[in-house]
This record gives structure tokens, C-alpha cells and sequence, in this order.
């Protein structure tokens, strides 16, 4: 081999391994300036799967819903099914919706708590202390901030989980090691994305401004706010929208007849709730037990702009200050 193409090769080399590095920088800043959430559904592998397809035979309909880890503009949903026999069960007779929620705030209404005692049982239910259930217990010495269920302690690991469960700094209730130390810790003991509001959460739909108590898979109205008063002077509520049609985004499905393929503008949801739920009613011709989900994914993005850029920026500095700068 000659010198000359020893040295383009060397010279080629060269380009190559500086390239690679700053390869990796570049698509590093692309997906921090413009990050992308993705959820998958595996039918065969539950441990794989981010999110799960509950059948509702009543309504006829299946639901399924993610609670992604930052805000974004778009939503795309990429739905394929198993074939069917039975044309009026294929995707594309589907209609399909997306509503922005709490997962809590969709469990199934109990009868409309009317009484101080009763409402003192749920919110005090296994807690001796001074705290009712869904209070948010501030340790100031470590800044750590718990929330109380079933009179057990369950920790928030960031202010970002904190404030996309709709929770506000300015309920939190300033406690010492003593006050935290008589209360056990829950199971799992660390709030996670996963999880729903837990027990003694009271949330307020708007625009009805109605009250609800979450406890043991139910959501229970509440009479009035001068009830919830009686029991719970210092009470607090997690702001949610009503039920309505009217805040359900539906979707042009572009997909084939097995497939379902939509995009939604988070734009146009409520601003109230960090749960997307989708929902997907079938014809009535069409029995929900012969409907099949196969591999599935939901993807979060936002759309390639300058003020998507300056909102990461941001998003990044607040993150950074509120974990080691501010006292909350």
C-alpha cells in the first residue's frame, strides 16, 4: 500500500473519529431540546407493556391511558389490531377519543357523603394523628414532602411529580421528625408516575365546582364545602374538569382497517388533569370481547420551533433550581 493512500485512509480515520462524537452531542441536544415520550403495548409481554387496554362491555368500548413525564403539543397514537372476522369489528369502525383526566377521577361514583361523621371515618381511616388523609406533610430540616393515605406516608421523590399530580406548594403543612416518624410507610413508600391520587385525595370539577373523596376505588361526592370545612378546616382540593363530551378531543383515524392512526393537539384538551386517556367505542353490531389490541404505541412530542427550544431551556433551569436552590 502506498504512502498516499496510507494517508487518506489516516486522514479518513481521523474525520471518522471526530465525527462521531460530535454525532452523539448533536442527536443528544436534538432529543433534549425536542424530547420524545413513547408507551408501548405488547398483548403477549404485560412486563413490556407501559400502559394497559381495559374492555368496557357496558359501553362497549376500550379505554387505555399513559401519564407521560413532561407536557407536549402532540399526541400520536398508533393502534394495530388482530384480524377479524367480523368486518363491523375491524379499527376503522371505531370512534375514537382522547380526554385529559387524573386516573382517580375515573373511578366509579359512590353515594354523596352527607354527614361530618361519615366524612370523618374515610378521611381519618387509620390515622390517630391530627392529619387527615391527603394531607401534604412538609419535613423542613431534609425539605422532603410526604402525603398521607390510610394514615401511612408516602413520599414525593421531586417537585415535578408534586406539581403534575395538580398538588400546590402552598398546602403543604410545615412538620417535624417527631410529627413525621408516627406515620408508617406505605406500600409502594415512594409516589410514582404509576400510580393514582391515593385515598383521602379530594378533587373540585370545574366549571360545577363539585367536591369529591377518593377511597377504596371509589370516588364519593361530597354535599358542600362547608361540610368538608366542619371536618377539615385547612382542607385542600386537586383542581380537575367535569365529565363532558364537551372535553373529549376526537380523532381522524388515518389507519387501515385493522390499524388506527391519529394524531391529537394537546392544545386544544383542558388545561386541568396530566392523564390522557383514550377511549374506543365500537358499533353495537360489534361485541367487545371480539376485539383484539396487538403491538401498540403512544408517542409524546412537541412541535420543531423556537419556543419549543426556549420551553426546554426553561423546563431544564426550573428543574435544576427547584431541586437545589429553592426551599419549597
Amino acid at each position: 500500500m502506498t504512502e498516499e493512500k496510507l494517508a487518506k485512509i489516516y486522514r479518513a480515520a481521523r474525520v471518522l473519529i471526530f465525527a462521531i462524537p460530535v454525532l452523539v452531542i448533536v442527536v443528544g441536544l436534538y432529543l433534549v431540546l425536542f424530547p420524545v415520550d413513547s408507551y408501548s403495548f405488547y398483548p403477549n409481554d404485560s412486563k413490556l407493556s407501559k400502559f394497559e387496554v381495559a374492555k368496557n362491555t357496558q359501553n362497549n368500548n376500550l379505554t387505555f391511558g399513559v401519564f407521560p413525564v413532561r407536557n407536549f403539543r402532540f399526541i400520536q397514537l398508533s393502534m394495530n389490531f388482530k384480524k377479524s372476522e367480523k368486518q363491523n369489528c375491524q379499527a376503522s369502525n371505531a370512534e375514537v377519543s382522547l380526554e385529559k383526566t387524573y386516573e382517580a377521577f375515573l373511578l366509579p361514583s359512590a353515594e354523596t357523603i352527607t354527614n361530618e361523621d361519615q366524612l370523618h371515618s374515610f378521611l381519618f381511616d387509620g390515622d390517630k394523628a391530627k392529619y387527615p388523609n391527603g394531607s401534604l406533610l412538609h419535613l423542613k430540616p431534609t425539605n422532603e414532602v410526604f402525603i398521607i393515605t390510610h394514615g401511612k406516608k408516602i413520599l414525593f421523590p421531586g417537585p415535578e411529580i408534586f406539581q403534575a399530580f395538580g398538588y400546590s406548594f402552598d398546602d403543604l403543612t410545615e412538620v417535624d421528625q417527631s410529627e413525621i416518624d408516627q406515620f408508617p410507610d406505605a406500600n409502594p413508600k415512594t409516589f410514582l408516575w404509576t400510580m393514582p391520587h391515593p385515598d383521602g385525595t379530594i378533587f373540585q370539577a370545574f366549571p360545577s365546582h363539585s367536591l369529591y373523596l377518593i377511597f377504596d376505588g371509589k370516588k364519593y361526592p361530597i354535599a358542600s364545602q362547608d361540610l368538608l370545612s366542619k371536618v377539615w378546616p385547612s382542607n385542600f382540593e386537586v383542581a380537575i374538569s367535569d365529565s363532558s363530551n364537551d372535553n373529549k378531543l376526537p380523532c381522524k383515524n388515518t389507519g387501515k382497517q385493522n390499524q388506527v392512526s391519529c394524531q391529537f393537539d394537546s392544545s386544544k384538551l383542558s388545561d386541568i388533569g396530566g392523564y390522557f386517556l383514550f377511549s374506543m367505542k365500537f358499533p353495537e353490531n360489534c361485541q367487545i370481547e371480539n376485539v383484539h389490541p396487538d403491538n401498540s404505541e403512544i408517542r409524546f412530542f412537541s412541535e420543531k420551533s423556537t419556543a419549543t427550544i426556549k420551553d426546554s431551556i426553561k423546563n431544564m433551569a426550573a428543574s435544576v433550581l427547584n431541586r437545589y436552590f429553592y426551599k419549597q
